[in-house]
């Protein structure tokens, strides 16, 4: 998994390319938690290059979504490909993640 770790005006977006399993969710968790700590106000994670997530990697982002409730960020997750969202469907986690369709959005979100 490549991760590409872009900032625009107070928002970080991270992109992640590749598949999100149990060793690459430590590897994301890890840059989270650095990224966390910067002054953006919005965490965009824009999952439009994962076709696959497993449980590990659910349990990262949910994770980073109470760390930005915690810190009064914004937490918001993109591009989401359709294997993706059925897991986050079946989880019932669209209803705690904000999602949107693109980065654009996820900007204005």
């Amino acid at each position: 998994m490549n991760i590409q770790i872009e900032i625009l005006n107070d928002s970080t977006i991270i992109s992640l390319d590749g598949d999100v399993d149990t060793i690459e969710s430590n590897t994301l968790r890890n840059q989270l938690k650095q990224i966390l700590e910067s002054s953006s106000s919005r965490i965009v994670i824009d999952l439009s290059g994962v076709k696959y997530m497993d449980s590990s990697g659910i349990a990262t982002l949910i994770e980073a979504l109470q760390l930005c409730k915690q810190n009064s960020k914004q937490f918001v997750i993109c591009g989401l490909q359709d294997g993706v969202r059925s897991i986050i469907e079946l989880a019932r986690l669209d209803t705690i993640f904000i999602i949107t369709s693109n980065r654009e959005e996820a900007l204005i979100a």
